[in-house]
């Protein structure tokens, strides 16, 4: 995928032979991943590669949205280079980043060795460097910068993580080389490993891979990178790679657990963390005014959520597994979505943009859809994960729980205020009104990928309630924990 845009000369040959690619991706992620979604695991290529329930489930995830992102792409560039805001250079660039970031995404979460993990989650910053400074305006780059320094510390906290991990594991057992630091090795030995150099790397872990999820305080750099990337970037970003990084820590996690006998200690670092990075959001989203950098803040706001529910423990993990799925298809959507906006508009200010719903009626309907899924209306499958969330902390960990609570309703006020209006008011652009000819929009390319993340949110949705979405629940549970 990286390769093909530069085999075409043309920025239509470019953007067709790049979507043309990415289908394949697509269909390869679900003809790998399918079968071990609900059955066994499986270890691939003498110990390289691992495929269980979560690994197969984020496979899944990253095929689907490398490919509805990419779909984007072709009609957000296109509009792009017409305007001659972006070249033929720059856009076979940009999909030769975008094949490397997927790339490096996949080869994170079917890594069965610890270092290659580190390897491919490194190379996620790498690529996606790149992208989110691709206009190489002050501000892209600046955010590029700050990314690329922070992210690139908390890998290197990783990396002392999984130093920590290898010396516990050679004092304890003979095997050398890149055996010693397999996932499949190392949780089989578990119990046999130092619980105290355990903690010591999952404190390295949770700090440095939490840079990439953007667990609060660890942050900074997401709002920024994610509000000035290209919007199908964003979406990607949001959508999977935060949870890859969380995917990293979770391996971790299972091993800490398996050296000490016990989920209690990494469990409650993980609800804590949670409810930071519910809590710090809910502030800051109620004084924004680009619906990019909003949408950014709910990402982290999102990925506390997760970590706050897999610290429940027990039916929290479910719902964990639930808001990763749901979030993944909803805000990689709005991303995309807003891309759309930004073109008509070429604001993400919120005085800026207004009465969407009349200008552009396709995208206004695909964005309100999504703002109603993120805010858990039924059938999101967000309402089932927090329902579950909250049935199960309001018993369990009652004060964190009341501040999950509060946090959540400032941010659904919030939503509301800013976003309701930009949909529906005709308030707007402050005397610089769009001309009539102007309102109205046709069906593309991209309105069908948004439409392909409506039926699939709905479908998890609703399938989640049924036996099969049970049972591949109980799956992810089990692997988790």
């Amino acid at each position: 995928m990286a390769i093909v845009p530069f085999i075409g000369s043309s920025a239509r040959a470019i953007s067709t032979s790049a979507v043309a690619v990415s289908t394949l991706v697509f269909a390869m992620g679900v003809y790998a991943a399918w079968p071990t979604l609900l059955g066994s695991s499986v270890v691939l290529s003498g110990g390289l590669w691992y495929l269980d329930s979560l690994s197969s489930l984020m496979v899944l995830l990253i095929s689907f949205v490398q490919w509805t992102a990419t779909i984007s792409s072709m009609s957000y560039l296109k509009e792009e280079v017409e305007e001659n805001a972006v070249s033929v250079p720059m856009l076979r660039r940009y999909f030769a980043l975008l094949g490397l970031f997927v790339l490096s995404m996949l080869a994170t979460v079917v890594s069965n060795n610890l270092g290659f993990m580190w390897v491919a989650l490194e190379a996620t910053t790498l690529a996606t460097a790149f992208l989110v400074a691709f206009y190489a305006r002050q501000g892209s780059l600046e955010a590029a910068w700050k990314y690329l320094i922070l992210c690139s510390t908390g890998i290197s906290l990783g990396l002392m993580g999984l130093l920590c991990v290898y010396y516990a594991a050679s004092a304890v057992d003979v095997v050398e080389g890149l055996k010693a630091i397999e996932w499949t090795h190392l949780f089989s030995i578990a119990p046999t490993l130092s619980p105290d150099l355990l903690r010591v790397a999952f404190a390295f872990i949770l700090i440095g891979y939490g840079t990439k999820v953007g667990l609060v305080p660890m942050h900074a750099w997401l709002p920024d990178a994610h509000s000035r990337a290209p919007s199908p970037i964003s979406g990607i970003l949001s959508g999977v790679l935060l949870n890859a990084a969380l995917f990293a820590i979770l391996r971790y996690k299972a091993l800490v657990d398996g050296s000490m006998g016990s989920n209690v200690w990494t469990n409650d670092l993980l609800l804590w963390f949670g409810v930071l990075s519910v809590l710090v959001p809910a502030a800051f989203i109620l004084l924004q005014t680009d619906y990019k950098r909003l949408l950014a803040y709910s990402s982290i706001e999102h990925m506390g959520l997760m970590a706050f529910s897999i610290g429940l423990g027990g039916v929290g993990v479910i719902a964990g597994a639930i808001h990763m799925i749901g979030h993944a298809l909803i805000k990689s959507m709005l991303f995309f979505d807003a891309g759309n906006i930004l073109l008509r508009f070429k604001s993400t200010k919120f005085e800026r943009v207004g009465d969407v719903m009349r200008i552009m009626p396709y995208s206004g309907a695909f964005f309100l859809i999504g703002i109603l899924a993120l805010l858990a209306v039924p059938p999101s499958p967000l309402f089932l994960s927090e329902y579950l969330i909250i049935s199960t902390g309001i018993v369990d960990h009652p004060i964190a729980m009341v501040l999950v609570l509060v946090a959540l309703t400032i941010i659904l006020a919030g939503f509301v205020r800013l976003f309701m209006p930009m949909l529906f008011s005709r308030e707007y652009l402050k005397g610089n009104a769009i001309e009539p000819e102007e309102v109205g929009e046709h069906w593309g390319i991209s309105h069908t990928a948004f439409l392909l993340h409506v039926v699939l949110i709905l479908a998890v949705g609703v399938s989640l309630w049924t036996a099969p979405g049970k049972e591949l629940l109980q799956h992810l549970a089990a692997v988790i924990t």
